[in-house]
């Protein structure tokens, strides 16, 4: 536009030197002057359009202005939370096989049965092992007979025995030796009876004495090994009834009625999911924020987007090598079981600490071509709306989070998005703020 304003005022100051040229006398330079005129005219109009130019965009032939309402985004205070994703675990979980080996003569409990403390789940045939306990409980009685045998000493009865047999050997002693003394009686002879003699006051020692120590303790070792042996084959006799160490769900049974059970081999897998433990990683840039006690609310997909209260209850303190993510425990109550040891689960640990966000209203983000959340945002010089992409976060009702993609100071479309595009005429009314 500029040019040609140029080439029109080029042109006004030819054909003005012309007019001078031959306004000297001829008719022919009043004749040009109304060519003068028109061209002064010209550049007047092209000044006065271009004067116009630039206050707002000019309007498309036949554009129809759309009203639409807007507002700018809302901004308030939210606890920060953090989110991790996992899986669904058991408070506590035990391999239950049987101690001892043996035919297995029934089984009480069916696989997905809930049990209680305590509660027989299967048992052996018990004969062997109760002829072991018959075997061990004699031997232990007959050792501790001899025990008290050797710790009571001899009877009454006993040592008075010894007592007659050293006087009357001691008296036939004495006669000998007299004979022997006198030449009357042969040394083999004397010999015999002072050994016999020697024999009876030894007996009668000992006899008063009681038992010597040693015998006294080897009679209390042998007594307490068979009492050790008595308790093994009791056990033993135990180990043929398997029951249930902590009340729970069986979760797999691998046992039928008459099959040879091992003690090497599983034969039911029990989880208590009363507490449930929800296992999740939260990355390393978050989990200087997480502390034992936060509350945490756990969705399970699975479930129709249910979703449970739990509490952190333990920390992890070795990033996993992979993922580097650390494993924090949730323990959420279960007391209808309906949380399942491997459902996924997401959740959300509060913090504690807030975090200022900037909300919309859902319906005021719309996607674009490529599937991208975008919004409009008026442009008032223009009376025109531009999308604008955004990413978005949490949602807190009917207002959704605004991430990234807004200042916060923009007038954002918020009712008529749809009848609007890229660079659309509107006609904008004010929204009222979200509450």
């Amino acid at each position: 536009m500029n040019v040609l304003v140029r080439r029109i005022v080029f042109a006004r100051v030819r054909v003005d030197m012309k007019l001078k040229v031959h306004d000297r006398g001829s008719e022919t330079g009043l004749r040009k002057r109304p060519a003068a005129i028109v061209l002064s005219g010209i550049v007047m109009l092209v000044s006065v359009g271009l004067s116009g130019c630039g206050a707002k965009a000019p309007e498309r032939a036949g554009e129809i202005a759309q009203k639409v309402l807007v507002r700018q985004p809302s901004r308030f205070e939210r606890p920060l939370a953090v989110n991790a994703s996992g899986n669904v675990e058991a408070a506590e979980t035990a391999y239950l096989s049987f101690q001892v080996s043996g035919q297995v003569k029934r089984v009480y409990v069916e696989e997905g049965q809930a049990v209680r403390a305590g509660q027989l789940l299967a048992e052996l045939d018990l004969r062997d092992s109760q002829f072991r306990v018959d075997a061990a409980t004699s031997q232990a009685g007959a050792a501790e007979a001899t025990l008290e045998k050797v710790n009571a000493g001899p009877r009454k009865q006993e040592l008075a025995q010894a007592r007659v047999d050293l006087d009357r050997v001691a008296d036939e002693y004495k006669r000998l030796k007299a004979l022997y003394e006198r030449g009357s009686l042969a040394p083999n002879d004397y010999k015999k009876i002072e050994a016999a003699w020697l024999a009876a006051r030894e007996r009668y020692s000992l006899a008063e004495e009681g038992s010597r120590q040693e015998d006294k303790v080897a009679a209390k070792d042998t007594f307490q090994a068979a009492q050790a042996q008595e308790g093994i084959a009791r056990k033993a006799l135990g180990d043929t009834r398997l029951t249930a160490p902590f009340a729970g769900v069986i979760v797999k049974r691998d046992v039928e009625n008459g099959m040879l059970a091992s003690s090497s081999r599983p034969v039911f897998v029990l989880m208590n999911l009363s507490p449930a433990k929800v296992r999740v990683g939260v990355p390393e840039a978050e989990i200087g924020r997480i502390r034992i006690g936060q509350h945490a609310t756990v969705r399970i997909p699975s479930l129709g987007e249910r979703s449970f209260d739990g509490r952190v209850e333990t920390i992890g303190y070795a990033a996993d090598p992979a993922a580097r993510t650390f494993a924090v425990k949730i323990a959420v109550p279960n007391p209808t079981l309906v949380l399942r040891a491997g459902m996924v689960a997401e959740s959300r640990i509060e913090t504690g600490e807030k975090v200022s966000v900037m909300t919309l209203p859902g319906q005021a983000i719309v996607p674009d071509s490529n599937g991208a959340a975008t919004v409009f945002v008026l442009f008032p010089e223009k009376n025109r709306v531009y999308a604008r992409r955004v990413d978005t976060g949490s949602v807190f009702g009917r207002e959704v989070e605004i991430v990234s993609g807004l200042a916060g100071g923009e007038r954002v479309v918020v009712a008529g998005q749809q009848l609007v595009h890229d660079g659309a005429l509107v006609v904008a009314g004010e929204a009222g703020q979200a509450q």
